[in-house]
């Protein structure tokens, strides 16, 4: 077995975290990706220069997140048909929050800002002059692996500089506006529809194949005031998601 990752031990990143970090990049690799069984915690301490306990506290964790399962008698295997990530419509402010609060990290894959003009869907939403030029923000969210994307595109009157938005920084989208433009960021119009990917989709949730539906996500969000502030689409997994909705009478 050879791995092409190796502890720090120097890092101030534990090491359990950095054993786990190393057996998710493992779970999306071939064989292991396709079902084949993973080294023993024996092997991959060896392997890793740790202890064992520290081997089995990131396949504890692992194990936790429905990642990995264990087989009586045969073994330690990626779960195929692992859970579902839930989020929840009612608090789409905090999607990052509710994603570490079920122990799912996600990490940004990918990142662009750039000018764009204004026009079609976007500026019938937006209500902006056709053909203004706006900030577009792109971004490729997910655990292990790309699960879901986000194009959000802000309004031309709002004051903001597209070097803020440089460097993938950004992890609170919704907090920053409120913080840089002193507004109250209220509530969003959403619709929600089902497609099979397009080319850009497979391009960035990484999809070799066009059989894995689509769930598509608008929203257009508004202040306090009712004024727009931004219009985002979400390109989620099909199989990876939940909507979670709470309807009160």
């Amino acid at each position: 077995m050879e791995l092409n990752q190796s502890i720090d031990k120097n890092s101030s990143t534990p090491l359990h975290m950095q054993v786990e970090n190393i057996i998710s990049d493992m779970l999306k690799k071939e064989p292991f990706s396709n079902g084949e069984k993973l080294p023993n915690e024996i092997e991959l301490a060896k392997e890793l220069g740790v202890s064992r306990n520290t081997v089995r506290k990131a396949m504890d964790s692992l194990l936790h997140k429905n990642l990995i399962i264990r087989k009586k008698n045969r073994g330690t295997f990626k779960n195929q048909n692992s859970f579902p990530i839930k989020t929840t419509l009612n608090n789409w402010y905090s999607f990052n929050e509710d994603m570490k609060r079920q122990n799912r990290d996600f990490k940004l894959f990918f990142y662009d800002v750039a000018f764009e003009k204004c026009k079609d869907e976007v500026q019938k939403k937006l209500q902006c002059q056709k053909e203004a030029s706006i900030i577009k923000l792109t971004r490729v969210k997910g655990y292990l692996e790309p699960d879901l994307y986000v194009k959000s595109y802000f309004h031309p009157s709002l004051e903001l500089n597209i070097k803020e938005f440089n460097g993938g920084k950004i992890r609170q989208l919704y907090t920053f506006l409120e913080n840089k433009l002193g507004i109250t960021i209220l509530f969003s119009q959403e619709e929600i529809m089902a497609k099979m990917p397009s080319n850009e989709d497979k391009k960035y949730l990484l999809l070799e194949k066009d059989d894995v539906p689509i769930l598509v996500r608008k929203m257009l969000i508004h202040d306090e005031n009712g004024n727009k502030i931004a219009y985002s689409i979400g390109y989620y997994l099909a199989n990876k998601f939940v909507f979670d909705l709470h309807i009160s009478r």
